[in-house]
């Protein structure tokens, strides 16, 4: 069982607590819930993300307008754009899965029939011509499996753990190639990672009483709870920079008055004593 109080194998940080750091607890095998959630999320949405790029292979939606006619019996137009980005998603996920089988000693998920392969037999895509509900259906077998064993996933070596990260982070990158109907907002705040000033997507929830999905344009994910602490904290520091800025002023005007007050002071000393000689010269 996790001991709660074990940090994350990454030794994450809460954001904006570099400085002293509250690190995180690893909650999912070795690992925080912020590593889990980045993780978990795009496994979630792998299969609708799928179903979209399909949709766009035969028309010119999507992040390209380039359409090669690629077998003769594709329907044309044809875009190669996307047919790669769904096949590349889908050999990600089926090379992850037979990996983790074998470190895990269970039984793999066989891919779909018809799969394209290389001549050495490895996964590399989707049959040709498979339909968006087809596709995004054995993309929900994959990331389903993966999804079940997750938690156990997370006990492995760590390097291999950062090279499924890695590899998954495509996922949001291909969610940013070709945009779903439901557009994210982009929050005020930057990326609080250190290092990475990446603007921060917020996604609304997929279903009434979900969660939001909270990812930087470089792939940091961030759960709900964090990132509402964040804003909340972002709100607050603000708040107090704009008191400051305030007061500051006001010294500053405090010394203005001063500073005026006292070359006043001297002007009338000055008249007292010497403005009555003055004018008896004058006179």
């Amino acid at each position: 069982m996790t001991d709660p109080l074990k940090p994350c194998t990454r030794s994450c940080v809460r954001a904006g607590t570099e400085d002293t750091p509250d690190y995180l607890p690893a909650t999912h095998g070795a690992y925080c819930a912020r590593c889990w959630g980045r993780l978990d999320q795009a496994l979630i949405q792998a299969p609708e993300l799928a179903a979209h790029i399909l949709g766009n292979i035969t028309n010119t939606g999507g992040a390209s307008d380039d359409r090669v006619d690629s077998s003769r019996d594709a329907p044309l137009p044809f875009n190669q754009a996307a047919f790669d980005d769904v096949s590349e998603l889908y050999g990600l996920l089926v090379y992850w899965c037979q990996e983790w089988a074998g470190y895990l000693e269970v039984r793999e998920i066989a891919p779909t029939a018809r799969v394209w392969r290389r001549v050495s037999g490895t996964v590399i895509g989707l049959p040709a011509n498979v339909t968006p509900e087809k596709g995004s259906a054995e993309v929900a077998r994959m990331t389903g499996w993966l999804r079940d064993r997750l938690d156990e996933i997370l006990t492995l070596a760590p390097d291999d753990i950062d090279e499924f990260d890695e590899g998954i982070k495509d996922v949001w990158r291909m969610a940013a190639r070709w945009p779903l109907i439901e557009k994210p907002r982009y929050s005020k705040m930057p990326c609080p990672e250190l290092g990475c000033d990446a603007r921060i997507a917020v996604f609304p929830p997929r279903a009434p009483g979900g969660v939001k999905s909270v990812s930087c344009d470089s792939g940091h994910y961030f759960p709900e709870e964090e990132y509402d602490a964040l804003t909340l904290r972002l709100t607050v520091d603000r708040l107090e920079q704009a008191r400051q800025a305030r007061a500051e002023g006001r010294a500053r005007q405090a010394a203005a008055r001063t500073e005026q007050q006292k070359a006043e002071d001297v002007r009338a000393h000055l008249w007292r004593k010497y403005g009555g000689e003055h004018r008896v010269e004058s006179a």
